[in-house]
């Protein structure tokens, strides 16, 4: 099931890539269809790891899931840190990192929501919208936060503190541990559903003030990096 729904969206994602100009637009659609394959990856990984250590579900989303996915989600980002540097310089890696979360909850959500096929036409709609502004959102965070800490590793924010692979591992713990959390708390009973509503629209808020600074701070300040002369050998 999770193989046809990740195929279902990435053919004709990847069918629109071959006709948009914008490169920028481009980018940021095979982020996004990249978060659909890894939905179907994490899905097999996750469902291996429940029957071979024998795992509650509860235990698989909070302890091995986050691992798993987040790494799973990470991988186009650590990619273009290796292979493609240039990419990093801009705002715009952050937002790839984004969509790469959101194309993982994508096809997360339609995965429920076939199991959840018995419930009412209206609660599945209430359902739906629950996960879009909670689950979605904690994705894109999640990833998000790898891609700001790829991208100010390169623009040099954080060399003054030397070892930045040290930086990247802080990155990859801060966005597992900011999923096992909402996880964790998405299983209370009775507050559950409202902080993870609340901590997602939250989070989304977040994001949309600090993309419209990154945004400013494109515009107005140099590319100090391509300004450095090259070094003669």
């Amino acid at each position: 099931m999770m193989l046809a729904l990740s195929v279902a969206i990435t053919v004709p994602l990847l069918l629109l890539i071959l006709l948009v100009d914008n490169p920028q637009t481009r980018f940021l659609l095979l982020f996004f269809v990249w978060g659909a394959i890894a939905g179907f990856l994490a899905s097999e990984i996750n469902t291996e790891l429940l029957f071979m250590f024998r795992l509650s579900t509860r235990d698989l989303q909070i302890q091995f899931a986050p691992i798993v996915e987040e790494f799973l989600k990470a991988l186009p980002l650590f990619a273009v840190a290796i292979a493609a540097r240039r990419y990093l310089a801009r705002h715009e890696f952050i937002l790839a990192a984004i969509f790469v979360g959101f194309g993982f909850s994508l096809v997360e959500n339609f995965s429920f929501l076939i199991r959840a096929q018995d419930l009412a036409t209206i609660e599945l709609t209430q359902y739906v919208i629950t996960r879009s502004v909670s689950t979605t959102i904690m994705h894109g965070t999640a990833t998000g936060v790898i891609g700001v800490t790829l991208y100010h590793l390169y623009n040099g924010t954080l060399d003054e503190f030397g070892f930045w692979p040290l930086f990247v591992v802080y990155g990859y713990c801060l966005a597992v541990l900011l999923h096992a959390l909402f996880n964790l708390i998405v299983l209370f009973e009775v507050f559950g559903r409202p902080v993870a509503i609340a901590s997602g629209l939250v989070s989304y808020l977040v994001l949309w003030v600090f993309l419209r600074r990154y945004r400013q701070l494109t515009r107005t300040q140099p590319d100090l990096r391509a300004a450095v002369p090259p070094e003669k050998s």
